[in-house]
């Protein structure tokens, strides 16, 4: 790996240094994060204006040449020096679009603490569609139902902006929003911009939230969105984000130019982050809600109500969706275009009874429908979970089925 001789450019040396952080890691010498920020890093700099910039390509190639064969494309680690050495160039180069791991909502971030400090915490503590620039920005932006925009204003705002995501919904929605903002106290601004979903109105009820405030049954007082109830926050937690948060209204504004500036702006103004008797641990909510680890089922057993074999059609467009009794007798044939659909049907008729069932049909038949549209390779796969050893089992493959075993 490649060592600098000379000062390295002040917009460069940021993602250089989560570069050089990662590539004495093993694990990001074998990892798709890192290879893309390289790759990134090597395009933006032989793009540069500046030769000093351009001059930074080689000390990439040195460490793409240090790079092992990609075993894996991301392994969800919180902190991904990868996915953050692109946004550091996304916040000081032109062009740099944010993608994969980059805009990975539970990461661990680094960023300078009110004291001047430098600490290490996991933040946004909520998981939602959203991309992280820079955790000491005071600036977040919503862009109500907007997909695209967050990712344009990562890379056009620089290090003012500390989130930008969407936000659908009057309810969940929001107080995801307010969560993952109060737990920051550098953030001041709450931009909202983009169109509102139709029929829930949450920049109304953001509107609302910071001018009115909730009732004693947590419901956004004098809202016109549909059901604008937080439930899942405390009073102590919307009055911190009252206190804490103003409201820029920019609601039905797409134009990238227009929220940035608009952003920058209230950025200037403000310089301390927020303390406040009121602050409180934003992990509190979640501190009681029961968190559990995904594990594989330890027995399998077969629905009584049959089984089924999912026979996706090119020619036609149509999923064949097969329900055979547990002696191999074919009993019905749904067809249809739509997975949803072809699953409600199923549902409907009472051709399976066990819930474990039903969550494998819905996904073989959402593969079987993706598989159609994009002209790919289907096959009917098992279900999850592991039959243990010491158990006496039956495969119903031989009677062309694949989902279970007893």
């Amino acid at each position: 790996m490649s060592s600098f001789k000379k000062a390295v450019p002040e917009r460069a040396a940021p993602a250089l240094h989560e570069i050089a952080r990662g590539m004495a890691l093993r694990k990001c010498r074998k990892c798709g994060c890192m290879k893309e920020a390289l790759d990134t890093a090597s395009r933006t700099f032989r793009n540069a204006e500046g030769s000093e910039i351009r001059e930074l390509v080689a000390a990439i190639e040195g460490h793409q040449t240090a790079m092992q064969p990609i075993a894996y494309d991301c392994i969800g680690c919180k902190k991904c020096w990868g996915a953050d050495a692109i946004i550091q160039l996304a916040n000081h180069f032109e062009g740099v679009a944010l993608s994969g791991c980059s805009s990975d909502a539970k990461r661990e971030s680094t960023f300078a603490a009110a004291n001047g400090q430098l600490e290490t915490i996991s933040w946004p503590p909520q998981p939602g569609e959203y991309i992280v620039g820079n955790p000491a920005g005071s600036v977040a932006i919503c862009t109500l139902s907007n997909r695209d925009l967050p990712q344009e204003l990562i890379a056009a705002t620089g290090p003012d902006l500390a989130i930008a995501g969407r936000c659908d919904t009057e309810n969940i929605g929001i107080e995801k929003v307010v969560l993952n903002l109060i737990a920051n106290s550098h953030i001041r601004w709450l931009l909202l911009c983009g169109v509102e979903a139709p029929g829930h109105r949450a920049a109304d009820a953001f509107l609302q939230l910071k001018e009115r405030g909730v009732d004693a049954n947590m419901r956004v007082l004098e809202s016109a969105a549909w059901r604008p109830v937080l439930r899942n926050l405390t009073l102590l937690e919307v009055a911190r984000f009252r206190e804490q948060v103003e409201l820029i209204n920019l609601i039905g504004v797409t134009a990238v130019d227009e929220i940035v500036k608009a952003g920058r702006e209230a950025a200037r103004k403000s310089i301390t982050s927020f303390s406040s008797r009121t602050a409180n641990n934003s992990g509190e909510v979640a501190s009681v809600v029961e968190r559990l680890e995904a594990r594989a089922p330890k027995t399998l057993r077969l629905d009584k109500a049959g089984f089924f074999v999912i026979l996706p059609q090119a020619a036609t467009g149509l999923i064949i969706c097969e329900h055979y009794e547990n002696n191999g007798r074919l009993a019905h044939v749904i067809e249809g275009r739509q997975a949803a659909v072809i699953a409600a049907t199923v549902i409907e008729q009472g051709l399976l009874t066990q819930l474990d069932h039903a969550a494998y049909i819905g996904r073989e038949l959402a593969k079987a429908e993706i598989a159609l549209k994009t002209g790919s390779h289907y096959e009917q796969d098992a279900a999850l979970g592991v039959v243990p050893s010491n158990q006496s089992t039956e495969s119903c493959e031989d009677l062309a089925c694949s989902c279970h075993k007893t």
